[in-house]
């Protein structure tokens, strides 16, 4: 089953409170990554683009979270019905507005933070065409932030593609992005920095109770020199003068 179809079967219910609650304090913002994109940029006052939206999830607590309009971006008509009622349910629907069709075509409309959050590993082989026009949609001063599984090392992925550890299927055409693509990203943004997680916590998936220990040990670990090409993830902001 595709990833679509996963989210496609979803049922839409209000966001609760303690999850924005959460996210309004991100006190665990050194483990998590979304805690670490909304305290390091936080929504109140800008205007964003939730790319790839799915079902509306980071679309609605962006604007929950005080972000004073956002755009929800998808391919598929479907999750943008969802992402709508979602909107509605969350009581944000006069600050949301959902686009969709081909990206490639759509006129930009700038705003101050662009996210992909998880989006870009699904199209890696065209992000020389798809970065320029993403920085399209960013205003002068404006942020690009994504979210993406990276693979940076071949002795590491040997060892997780023979670990005995379940990997979801990934959808044709989708990969972990590599030092290549990363650089590629970068090179479209006059400054950009990286945050990497996911070494230990990759075990999350054998050992869930034990993921926040797992997140702080990789935390550890990642300040070491050379122990970023062990990263899962990393989130990558690229910044626009």
């Amino acid at each position: 089953m595709k990833a679509t179809d996963i989210q496609l079967a979803d049922e839409i219910t209000p966001t609760p409170n303690h999850i924005i609650e959460r996210y309004s304090k991100s006190r665990d913002w050194q483990l998590f990554e979304k805690e670490y994109v909304y305290h390091h940029c936080p929504p109140a006052g800008k205007s964003w683009i939730d790319f790839g939206c799915g079902t509306g999830e980071i679309t609605t607590q962006l604007a929950s979270l005080g972000a004073k309009r956002v755009i929800a971006i998808d391919v598929d008509p479907g999750l943008l019905e969802m992402t709508k009622k979602r909107a509605i349910l969350d009581g944000v629907d006069d600050r949301v507005t959902v686009l969709g069709g081909d990206f490639y075509d759509l006129r930009p409309e700038p705003v101050d933070v662009f996210l992909a959050y998880a989006v870009l590993h699904h199209i890696p082989d065209r992000l020389s065409k798809a970065i320029p026009i993403i920085k399209s949609w960013i205003k002068p001063g404006g942020t690009f932030i994504c979210v993406e599984p990276v693979s940076l090392s071949s002795s590491l992925q040997w060892l997780r593609n023979h670990s005995g550890v379940p990997m979801p299927a990934l959808d044709p055409g989708e990969r972990q992005l590599t030092e290549a693509d990363l650089r590629c990203i970068e090179d479209h943004f006059a400054r950009s920095t990286r945050t990497y997680f996911h070494v230990l916590s990759r075990l999350d998936k054998l050992w869930p109770n034990a993921s926040r220990l797992l997140r702080g040990v990789d935390r550890v670990l990642l300040a070491l020199p050379g122990s970023t090409r062990l990263a899962g993830s990393v989130i990558l902001s690229g910044h626009v003068d």
